[in-house]
């Protein structure tokens, strides 16, 4: 972890260090003096503050650092929407995220050459290819492969796409890619709460073939985007406890719903009192008509299954495949009924670039690097 980030984790420990005072306007109190406080603001480029650490060498400085902390838990205006950016643009030290770096030649790998630059702060060399490090191919034929395969293409129709168009890349290869990038990726976007008004939140489970034996995933979504807030494998549908799937919900949401949307399962009852408290309403329906059906968490059932269909059964219950299909299907799958959006467009939280998996990875790498 850089001196910026730490700085900023010690800061956030403080009470009332931050604040927002208008839309897209943040003050930070100073850390040295209690008396000043830097106003740090956001823009088409990222967050700009008016420290000196962010003017001359134009760095993530530790002001930047907390507003993003602030903006990404959603501990601040409701509407304030959340930017992952393409790494690219921000062009800082993948190491002390200073913004004063040079070019510093070429280094050569397998896929070509790739630009190597150069901090003026810390005097490191690094390259951009941000997650991708090291790797054989090319970062367009690895994104490719994940989507290809969370659409509901085997990692061998996937290797045999690729051979036609004179990619020689094995089935496990691509496996690999999608088990790696998963999990990455995951960890990385669990840590962003989408904007729900929590009016509505909704939970179902469907079965799906774990290790040859038939188990369930309970999953949870908010009615109004769409948005895939968390799932719990069991390998019990009747006696599992729903108690951890509420739990992710309400820590994912950031809140508790006013209503709570399920079937017939009792487990559902009991946990909501317990987890979500006695303001939220639960509705128990298992019927397919009316008006508070659970038709919208039916056809996030659909989806798994079909994706299941062509994984042709998970090996264990702890895959990661469960997390990378979360995020396909939150962030880069259109939806119809969105009107060809993303869940994630709709909870306000934006992705830049054409190459969602891409940016995606970039800063899912740059964030646990910093970890």
């Amino acid at each position: 972890m850089n001196q910026r980030k730490q700085r900023a984790q010690v800061m956030m420990e403080k009470p009332n260090f931050a604040s927002q005072i208008d839309h897209g306007k943040f003050e930070v109190r100073s850390q040295t003096d209690p008396e000043k406080s830097y106003l740090v603001s956001t823009t088409g480029n990222g967050l700009t503050c008016e420290c000196k650490d962010h003017e001359v060498r134009k760095a993530d400085c530790k002001h930047i650092k907390i507003i993003l902390e602030k903006i990404k838990k959603k501990r601040c205006y409701s509407n304030q929407p959340f930017r992952i950016m393409e790494r690219s643009k921000l062009e800082l030290c993948k190491f002390c995220d200073s913004g004063r770096i040079i070019k510093k030649g070429f280094k050569n790998n397998k896929s070509g050459k790739v630009q190597l630059f150069k901090c003026k702060d810390c005097k490191r060399k690094f390259t951009v290819n941000f997650g991708f490090e090291k790797k054989q191919f090319d970062e367009n034929t690895i994104t490719g492969a994940l989507q290809l395969y969370y659409s509901g293409m085997s990692v061998r129709r996937i290797a045999d796409h690729y051979e036609m168009m004179g990619i020689d890349v094995s089935f496990k290869t691509i496996y690999n890619w999608v088990a790696k990038y998963s999990k990455m990726t995951s960890v990385y976007l669990n840590g962003i709460v989408p904007r729900t008004n929590g009016l509505m939140f909704r939970a179902d489970e469907v079965w799906i073939k774990v290790n040859g034996k038939q188990c369930y995933l309970f999953a949870s979504m908010d009615d109004d985007s769409r948005f895939w807030l968390a799932s719990d494998m069991a390998d019990n549908k009747f006696h599992h406890n729903a108690d951890s799937l509420l739990e992710l919900t309400k820590l994912q949401a950031g809140k508790s719903p006013r209503n709570f949307v399920t079937d017939g399962l009792p487990a559902y009852m009991k946990s909501s009192k317990k987890i979500f408290g006695k303001k939220t309403n639960h509705i128990r329906h298992i019927h397919l008509k009316g008006d508070k059906n659970n038709n919208k968490m039916e056809r996030l059932n659909g989806e798994i299954r079909d994706r299941e269909k062509t994984f042709r059964g998970l090996k264990r219950i702890d895959t990661p495949i469960i997390e990378g299909m979360k995020v396909y299907y939150n962030f880069t799958k259109k939806h119809g009924a969105l009107n060809g959006r993303t869940p994630a467009q709709e909870a306000l939280i934006e992705i830049d670039g054409k190459n969602k998996w891409k940016t995606i990875i970039q800063n899912a790498s740059l964030n646990k690097n910093s970890q």
